[in-house]
């Protein structure tokens, strides 16, 4: 679960919309402290950040494309807390009715 922001560069009605944003979070993953590099429980909170572009496809249909970046930690409440950071690509579309 994250909350988060977007901010849209550009003119409203503009085809392509460049943007950032970004947003913090928390989550459950399966871990298991006795496995080497493993996270310390299961409760981690996020943050993530991502830019990229909006192209308006038809009145209905936009598509999206970025990059991800996303930091998991469990804050250091437990050890062992060796953090997972992923980047990688983004891709979306986002339909209107």
């Amino acid at each position: 679960m994250n909350v988060g922001l977007r901010y849209n560069f550009g003119h409203a009605g503009s085809r392509f919309t460049p943007y950032f944003s970004g947003g913090l979070g928390l989550g459950f993953i399966d871990s298991n402290a006795d496995n080497f590099g493993s996270q310390g429980q299961d409760f981690t909170f996020n943050v993530l950040a991502a830019a990229g572009v909006s192209c308006k496809l038809t009145d209905r249909l936009n598509g999206q494309v970025g990059l991800l970046y996303e930091h998991f930690s469990n804050a250091g409440l437990t050890n062992p807390n060796p953090s997972l950071n992923l980047l990688g690509p983004q891709l979306g579309f986002t339909y209107s009715f």
